[in-house]
């Protein structure tokens, strides 16, 4: 019996699934910032650029996104320490 299956021989067609070309390696051991739009015309990326300026966001607003953010984490957090909690006591019942 051959353990060792070869894949059958694929052909290729020619098609392309999705267009990798624009995409780029990561850089390992720092941020490197995205390049320009260099494909839309100029006056596209100036109205992209503008879209985000002048939004601004109350104090309100901020306040509800950090409490938010603290009511998450620790939701996330109690959860975490209630798992670890019942390990504690399964292997304290359980050494004793």
């Amino acid at each position: 019996m051959n353990w060792e299956k070869r894949p059958e021989e694929q052909e290729d067609d020619g098609r392309t699934i999705v267009d990798m070309s624009g995409v780029e390696r990561p850089n390992l051991f720092g941020f490197r910032p995205n390049a320009d739009e260099p494909d839309l015309p100029e006056e596209q990326r100036r109205a992209n650029a503008e879209s985000w300026m002048g939004q601004t966001v109350s104090r309100e607003e901020r306040r509800w996104v950090i409490l938010g953010t603290i009511k998450a984490s620790l939701l996330v957090g109690s959860v975490f320490a209630l798992g670890i909690l019942l390990v504690i006591l399964a292997f304290a019942r359980f050494a004793g």
